[in-house]
Order: structure tokens, then C-alpha cells, then sequence
């Protein structure tokens, strides 16, 4: 339920707040004591949000969320790692986690340490089901239950360790974008203002909140506000369950402080927060409920933070006072260096935790609450707002934010408009008055001039493919929790991308036709609007399956390279061997030249050379003679369509934010 002040000013609050002993840091478990008025609003509350007058004035937007408890029993995770011996491959299974079995309750807050490479970032997407290994083993559970992807993304938010931002749009911006992907139109104008500005008020960013993210062409937000920027970001839904990785990487010390006070407050308002974390400061880690320490795989420990110490001191490993107990604990189970005077055993403490009465009790913990769920917890809010009609919200946000990214970023269509109006401005001055000559040099000019349209011109469209790969990393992320449909991604982006082709292909056009002289200004925009449309959508299907730009832009050459050389100008059709021929039918470069050849030739009656008498020669040597400009333009539109369904099928099936 949504309850506001009258002038819509107040920010954020959670209803149902627990407490005060809840507020030092107890298990939420403990906080039987949540006040019975809270279970009255949630007998009324509503699935939508509305506004309403509180009692409390202190109270302002309130969206709520069902508490959910966090479990995982017998969690291991096997790749297949290689290696080099002798010379020779060798293939072999490597355990990134062994075995993990744990707990975290709504209101708890832990955080999961170890050295670099010890598995805390894969424990921590097999949380998530973000884990895509053929050898995962094991059980996870959300409230004593297991959730289907769709089920997971309605009541848990995972915030990654790299920032996938768009640079273009401001902080503001991209948080009101991200609060409409996760509403729709459940929310109103008023509404969403109070939302972004608890989110920002929440991360520190108030005063940035006009300030670009920024990209390669315009500085924007530093390293450490992008991060708090990713973290609002995902918060926003309000998450019953909220997963970090490495949330306060590249923060500094009073940053990373502000960030963990602040996802401390989340467990005050019955939150399930879980995040690895590297190397916190001894403030920091005085917020921490939990901890767990893990190395090569193996957890070392799973209870109380303030326990831990202890703990580790009955093992002989005992802290130096004035010691930040977290740098203490990673130096004595990092093994890869030589350096640390008291160091550990990883698998001997995995074996000692194992034998404990701690692991016998989180085991207890465990079965007990698969027994009975959640239901020892006081549920003082309410399921998470539905998001209505959220087809047509998905696309027409989507829709309004990739029309303002084309427009801003210049990467995307501007840099390629002075570079298309340049050399189609070079063509027509080069071919100046070649439509009133009809020699046999002119033939051969106006046949370059053609091809360089149809090959080089539309092989451009490769500009943009960097592009599609650094926004395919914000696409996951939207994905993975649950924003949008790779659906709705796809169309959107088709339909936004027609109106800047149509204008790079109208100034083209008109910098080409009219100063060369040439036939059919209609028939020619058409021919090269289709195909720039066709080639953008192979450049996105190529950019979808491509790991790294680099190789995107290799794979797309090579496509185009094919399709040129056997397009029916290099060489005829006729002449095309026949094991080869079935690669000028299946290149939409075919269908386009054939395009622009007819429509320039086919007007022309006569040509003063003896081997082409008139445009009809020509066509008939270039195998062009019976074209229907329509239907091979048609041709070339299906072309980008069948693109189109590859880009949305990879993206479905390759792209779900899973590693």
C-alpha cells in the first residue's frame, strides 16, 4: 500500500517497522513484538499502489514486501577447468564451492569474505539461480520454498559487481526509468518522484542527481557514485531479499560505511541482505549479522559476526587486539602468498566448522525452517506491487529510452551521419553530371558508383555494433531481475532505430541523386533505407553472440565480405561456380544491388557503345534483366526480419544474466 502526505513531498519509509532490540542487530526471527496494527493493514492491503493520508506524518510512499528467509543446503559447484602439462591440454573438474549449507533470516544482514578466488561470487549467484554450470548440486530456498525464475525475480534483487549504466541519462533518469520498468503505469507521476528521491536520498546522490553517468565522449559520475548509482538502481523495488557483489568496491572508506548503514537499515524493515564483501573497515564490519568465511571452495565458518573472533581464537588463530578482525581472518586463510606469518589450513577449518556444534545448530536452523516456512516471522507488510499491463509499459518505456539514447549518444547514429553525408556528398561531386552521359566509360561508372552504395555504404552499419555490446550488459541485468522481456527489448529497438536509418538514408540520397544525375530518388531511398535497415538488424544479431566488440566487428566483415564478393557485381551470377551459387541467394546484398542497378539502367534507352546498346544490355549482363524492385526490396526486409528473430532468440537463450 502507498501512503503519502498531501503535497507528495515525504520520502520513502517501510511500513511495520520492528524493535528497538531488532534495531541493534538481532535476527528478525526475534521480533515477535511487530505491532498487531501492522497485521490489520495487511489483511487491507492491495496488490496496487495508492495514495493515502497516514497518521503518522513522520510516514511518507510506502512500498511494501513480503519477508522471505534465505536457505541453501549441500550448495557445490563444479567446472571444467584446463590446463597445459607438457605441452598438452588437460581437462578437469575444479570445485568453485563445496558442499555450502546456510541461512539467513528476514532482518539479517550477511556479509560473505574470503581471499580472491574462493567462491564467494559463485555462492552468491547460486543464491541468486544465477548459475548456469551443468554441475550444480544442492538446494536453494526462499521462504521454505523453491521459486521458479519469474517467481525469484518478483522478491529478490541482485546488484553485480560491474556497473552496467547507460551513460546518457542522469542519475534522475535512469532511476525514473528503472521505477517504471519495475511498476509500469502502476505508479503515478507524484509517485515516482517520492520513489527516486528516497532512492537517491538512500545512496547519497541528491546533489548529483542532474549529472550525466557519462560514457566515452562526456565525463560524468565518478567510479564510486556510478556504484552507489547501481546499488538505487536495483533497490528500488524494494527486494525482500537483496544480494551484492562487492557493493562498496571502488567506495571510499566514509562511502563504504554510508553504503552498509544503509543496507543495515534494510534488515531493519525485514530485508534479507546478503553481499560479499572484500575487505571491509572494522565500523563495517560491526554492522554485520552474519559472516562467512570461505577459501578454495570450502565455507570456514557460518555464524555471528561478533563470533567469529572467538571463535576462530579456540583454533589457535587468535586476532591482535586493534586489529580489524576481517583483515585478520582473510590474511590466516590466504594461501597464495607466502607473505602472512600465521597462516591456515583452508581444509582443516573446513573440516573443524564441519565437526562444530555451530554447523550442527545452522543445520538445525535449516530443516526447522523448511518445516515450517516463514511462518514464525510477523508478515507486517504486504507482496510486492504488479506491475500493470506490462507488454505495452515495457515497450513504450523502452521505447522512450532508446530514442533519447540514439538521440544523445552520438556514437550511435551521429558520428555515422557525417560520415554517410560526407561520402555521399564525395560520390555525387565525384560522378558530378554523370546522368547526362551515355559513353561507354559512363557504364562503368555509374556500375561502381552503384555497387560502392550498396557494398560499403550499408557495410557502415558495423559502426554501431561496440554500441550493442556495451548495452547488452545493462540488458542482462534489466533481464536477470526481471524488468522487462527480451520481447519487448527487441521491439522497441527495431521500431526506434527506423527513424534515424530514414534519416541517414534521405541525406544520402539527396547528397547522391540530384548532383550525380542519376534515376529514381524514390526507388533509390528505398533501396538504401531497406537495406540499412537490414544491415543494422545483422549488426545487432551479430553483436548479440559476439563476447567482445572486436570480434563482433570480424564476424560481421566477414558476413558482409561473403556476401559482396557474391552479390552479382565482382562476378556475374551466371559465372558464379555452382557449389557456390547458393551464397548469392542467401546475401541480401544480392536483392539490393539488383535494386539499384534496375532502377538506374532500366530508364535508359540508349548507351553509345557497342557492347551495351542501352540499360537493358547492361542489366542483361549483370543477370538483372527481370527485376521487380518491390519484390526484391520485400526480399531484403525479410532478410532484416529474420535478423530481427535471431537477435531476440539469442538474447533469450543466451543472455538470462546467468555465469
Amino acid at each position: 500500500m502507498l501512503t503519502a502526505d498531501g503535497d507528495n513531498t515525504s520520502k520513502v519509509v517501510h511500513e511495520g517497522d520492528i524493535s528497538p532490540t531488532q534495531q541493534e542487530g538481532r535476527p528478525a526471527s526475534t521480533a515477535s513484538s511487530a505491532s498487531s496494527e501492522a497485521d490489520d493493514d495487511d489483511a487491507a492491503s492491495e496488490a496496487s499502489l495508492h495514495l493515502n493520508r497516514d497518521e503518522d506524518p513522520e510516514d511518507g510512499l510506502t512500498v511494501k514486501c513480503e519477508p522471505h528467509s534465505l536457505v541453501w543446503r549441500d550448495v557445490s559447484v563444479t567446472v571444467q577447468a584446463v590446463s597445459r602439462e607438457n605441452g598438452k591440454k588437460k581437462r578437469q573438474d575444479k570445485v568453485i564451492v563445496d558442499k555450502s549449507s546456510g541461512i539467513v533470516k528476514p532482518g539479517e544482514l550477511l556479509a560473505i569474505m574470503g581471499p580472491s578466488g574462493s567462491g564467494k561470487t559463485t555462492c552468491l549467484d547460486v543464491l541468486a539461480g544465477r548459475t548456469a554450470s551443468s554441475k550444480l548440486s544442492g538446494e536453494v530456498f526462499y521462504g521454505g520454498r523453491k521459486l521458479s525464475q519469474r517467481q525469484r525475480q518478483r522478491i529478490l534483487s541482485y546488484v553485480a559487481q560491474e556497473d552496467t549504466l547507460m551513460g546518457q541519462f542522469t542519475v534522475r533518469e535512469t532511476l525514473e526509468f528503472a521505477a517504471r520498468f519495475h511498476y509500469g503505469f502502476s505508479v503515478t507521476k507524484a509517485e515516482l518522484a517520492v520513489l527516486v528521491n528516497e532512492a537517491m536520498d538512500e545512496m547519497g546522490l541528491t546533489h548529483v542527481q542532474d549529472t550525466l553517468v557519462g560514457d566515452i565522449f562526456r565525463k560524468g559520475l565518478s567510479g564510486g557514485q556510478k556504484r552507489r548509482l547501481s546499488i538505487a538502481v536495483e533497490l528500488l523495488s524494494h527486494p525482500a531479499i537483496v544480494l551484492l557483489d562487492e557493493p562498496t568496491s571502488g567506495l571510499d572508506s566514509a562511502s563504504s560505511f554510508a553504503v552498509i548503514k544503509r543496507l543495515r537499515g534494510l534488515t531493519r524493515r525485514m530485508h534479507t541482505v546478503v553481499t560479499t564483501i572484500h575487505q571491509p573497515s572494522s565500523e563495517v564490519w560491526a554492522m554485520f549479522d552474519k559472516f562467512m568465511l570461505m577459501s578454495r571452495g570450502q565455507t570456514l565458518y557460518l555464524g555471528t559476526a561478533k563470533g567469529a573472533v572467538g571463535y576462530f581464537g579456540t583454533l589457535g588463530y587468535v586476532c591482535p587486539s586493534y586489529c580489524n578482525p576481517a583483515d585478520f581472518l582473510i590474511s590466516i586463510v590466504n594461501t597464495d602468498f607466502k607473505e602472512f606469518t600465521v597462516r591456515a589450513d583452508p581444509l582443516e577449518l573446513a573440516n573443524h566448522y564441519t565437526s562444530s556444534s555451530l554447523h550442527t545448530e545452522t543445520k538445525a536452523q535449516i530443516e526447522s525452517t523448511l518445516t515450517s516456512g516463514d511462518q514464525g516471522i510477523q508478515h507486517a507488510v504486504a507482496p510486492r506491487v504488479e506491475k500493470s499491463c506490462p507488454m505495452m509499459s515495457d515497450f513504450l518505456f523502452l521505447s522512450r529510452r532508446n530514442l533519447l539514447n540514439n538521440l544523445r549518444n552520438p556514437g550511435i547514429y551521429w558520428v555515422r551521419f557525417v560520415m554517410y553525408v560526407g561520402l555521399c556528398l564525395m560520390i555525387g561531386l565525384m560522378y558530378l553530371g554523370l546522368g547526362d552521359e551515355f559513353t561507354a566509360t559512363s557504364i562503368n561508372s555509374r556500375t561502381a558508383s552503384l555497387f560502392y552504395v550498396a557494398a560499403f555504404l550499408v557495410f557502415m552499419s558495423v559502426a554501431v555494433l561496440p554500441f550493442i555490446v556495451e548495452e547488452r550488459a545493462t540488458f542482462v541485468r534489466e533481464r536477470a531481475n526481471g524488468m522487462y522481456s527480451p520481447i519487448a527489448y527487441v521491439v522497441s529497438h527495431y521500431f526506434c532505430m527506423i527513424p534515424g536509418i530514414f534519416l541517414i538514408s534521405l541525406v544520402s540520397t539527396a547528397s547522391v541523386v540530384p548532383l550525380a544525375g542519376m534515376n529514381g530518388f524514390g526507388n533509390f531511398l528505398a533501396a538504401l533505407f531497406v537495406s540499412l535497415l537490414t544491415a543494422e538488424s545483422m549488426v545487432f544479431f551479430v553483436g548479440s553472440i559476439s563476447p567482445h566488440y572486436i570480434i563482433g566487428i570480424a564476424l560481421a566483415a566477414g558476413m558482409n565480405g561473403m556476401m559482396m564478393l557474391a552479390s552479382g557485381f565482382l562476378i556475374v551470377a551466371s559465372d558464379i561456380p555452382d557449389y557456390l551459387i547458393w551464397l548469392h541467394y542467401i546475401g541480401f546484398h544480392t536483392y539490393e544491388l539488383r535494386s539499384f542497378f534496375y532502377n538506374e539502367f532500366s530508364p535508359i534507352e540508349h548507351f553509345d557503345s557497342t557492347q551495351f546498346p542501352s540499360g537493358e544490355a547492361v542489366l542483361e549482363f549483370f543477370d538483372m534483366e527481370d527485376v521487380n524492385i518491390a519484390h526484391d526490396l520485400t526480399i531484403v526486409w525479410a532478410f532484416g526480419f529474420f535478423f530481427q528473430i535471431c537477435f531476440g532468440l539469442s538474447l533469450y537463450f543466451l543472455h538470462r544474466g546467468k555465469r
